[in-house]
């Protein structure tokens, strides 16, 4: 059942040679280490000027120094002592070392060879327990650093911590076609770094893997630049896009921001490499088939088109799109997705996923209604819920972009809509501001919506009023209309952040969401008490989470001197 589950085939030995060595074998071994320690101190103490007796070391007489005398005349005890012993136990000879070094340790090295001799075998012996054979194997089986070994054991614990905490917001890898290969000892190189770096995600989110999480990721890193330096220029691998989309994650919480936007800047490339942005559009004459890109772009091996495939090439374009969204609201940049070129349909639910079990989803602009018309009333997985709330932050922050540039007649127009757009998607996302629903992807998504809403409002204020006397009083209009949404918004946010404060993990994104609420905190100081109030509530989350998000502990250092005025 165990070989089923892991895909590999099952081997049963029909017969066990015999283990241990003969009967009297250990005791003999023993009794000429003894002799040979005796030699070796008689030998020490003879003094530094004998000279050697042995044609062993005639090559250095001329030697100089004193250690190397005493190395010299250490080899040559061993030597004979090692000719006494043939005839006797002709078997020990290759035990014996047959080195040049003296011998500092009162016990000679033994070579690795005879490991299946001392196993379950005299169990009063002095020497030390070594390893069995097989769980020798099985660890030669797995890459290893110099101070990094992956025991079966830690590999299955890494394995079930990502699924079981790091799969709620990164669920780009199905677990039966994981299993499948996860353990085989030849995988390929682009399935390493993905495993790796799925190991150094999961490792930071458990106290338990601290410390080989620091080492995971550099062996991650180094596996990355190591493929990148064998490969083609034009060979990219799925499997390499998806191990740099999950470690920027891992560096963006646990690193430096700018060193994690690097890494994630680089799997946003590969993405774009494969067209993972328009995999479900439909082909035409005049543009390059996709599986002739991809025989073009990989050269790893055939390209696999079944249902999990597909679906796991999506997932990965739709977890990287969210990142790239919620990313550059920190600082205002420009999204490196356009969504107007989206051809790809939105993830499938989850139970299909697993399952194996082909469904046909919407595509985004589908799903996110025009306005006038209700939202549709379908139940999207946590994961579509995120891909579909980083696509309204994103057009809130595209809209920002351009506000200076709009006249004020369609500034206004384009403001509404997107209001209306939240005002439907926060309605629907109420439900789940409560510590009844504790999910905390969604409830990461209902505080993207309301943070959304604030900064609309925000720009309202801060975009200077035209020279058009009507643009200028539809601009008047919209701040008096949004006032109070952006009030009820603040009051949502507080309740928000405490019931995120009872999850026992949230999205790792959310102290984004976090700061950029503390800014229009910290923007509009006199307006309301709630504004006010809004403030040391985020400060205390950040300041909770520090043990749990890099990012959390960055951006409350960043705020904390102005919590203190």
């Amino acid at each position: 059942m165990a070989c089923a589950t892991a895909g590999v085939k099952c081997v049963v030995r029909e017969t066990c040679p015999p283990r241990g060595p003969k009967k009297g074998y250990l005791k003999t071994l023993q009794k000429r280490i003894e002799d040979l320690q005796t030699q070796l101190e008689k030998s020490q103490r003879s003094g530094s000027n004998t000279p050697a007796q042995t044609g062993a070391c005639s090559s250095v007489q001329g030697a100089s120094t004193t250690d190397y005398e005493v190395g010299s005349r250490g080899s040559s005890i061993d030597n004979n002592e090692i000719q006494l012993t043939t005839s006797m136990t002709p078997e020990m000879t290759d035990i014996i070392p047959h080195s040049p070094v003296p011998l500092d340790s009162p016990f000679p090295i033994i070579s690795k060879e005879p490991f299946g001799y001392f196993e379950n075998s005299y169990a009063s012996s002095s020497f030390p327990s070594l390893i069995s054979l097989d769980n020798f194997q099985e660890l030669a089986q797995l890459p290893k650093e110099t101070d990094l070994v992956i025991t079966p054991m830690i590999h299955n614990d890494l394995d079930q911590l990502y699924f079981d905490r790091a799969y709620a917001f990164a669920p780009i890898v199905q677990t039966h076609r994981y299993r499948s290969w996860s353990k085989q000892p030849n995988k390929s190189q682009q399935r390493t770094c993905l495993q790796y770096a799925m190991w150094t995600l999961a490792s930071s989110l458990s106290s338990q893997f601290s410390i080989e999480g620091r080492k995971l990721y550099a062996k991650t890193r180094q596996l990355l630049h190591a493929l990148e330096s064998d490969e083609s220029y034009h060979q990219v691998s799925l499997e390499q896009a998806q191990a740099w989309t999950l470690l920027a994650i891992y560096e963006l919480t646990c690193q430096d921001f700018h060193r994690g936007m690097m890494s994630a800047g680089r799997a946003f490339r590969l993405i774009q490499m494969m067209r993972l942005y328009e995999l479900d559009a439909p082909t035409t004459s005049g543009t390059m088939q996709l599986e002739q890109y991809h025989g073009q772009l990989t050269l790893q091996g055939p390209v696999q088109d079944d249902w999990v495939d597909v679906e796991t090439k999506r997932r990965t374009f739709w977890l990287a799109y969210t990142i790239d969204r919620f990313t550059c609201m920190v600082d205002g940049l420009h999204m490196l997705f356009d969504e107007r070129l989206i051809r790809t349909r939105l993830p499938a639910p989850e139970v299909n996923f697993a399952s194996n079990r082909p469904t046909e989803t919407s595509f985004l602009t589908d799903v996110i209604p025009v306005l006038g018309l209700e939202w549709p009333h379908n139940n999207l997985s946590p994961f579509t819920e995120c891909v579909i709330g980083a696509t309204v932050c994103g057009r809130v922050l595209e809209h920002r972009q351009k506000a200076l540039g709009r006249p004020d007649q369609e500034f206004c127009r384009q403001h509404r809509g997107l209001h209306a757009l939240l005002t439907q998607r926060i309605r629907m996302l109420r439900i789940y501001a409560s510590l009844e629903y504790p999910d905390p992807i969604l409830a990461f998504v209902a505080l993207a919506a309301h943070i959304s809403m604030l900064m609309l409002y925000d720009l309202l204020r801060s975009r200077p009023l035209g020279t058009d006397a009507q643009g200028t009083q539809l601009t008047q209009a919209l701040y008096i209309e949004q006032k109070q949404q952006s009030l009820d918004a603040v009051a949502d946010v507080a309740l928000l952040i405490s019931v995120l404060d009872q999850h026992f993990q949230m999205h790792p994104l959310t102290p984004i969401l976090l700061l950029l609420g503390a800014r229009f905190s910290q923007s509009h100081p006199g307006l309301n008490d709630a504004y006010i109030k809004l403030f040391p509530s985020i400060i205390t989350m950040l300041q909770a989470s520090n043990g749990l998000n890099g990012l959390a502990q960055n951006f409350f250092q960043l705020l904390e001197p102005n919590h203190d005025n």
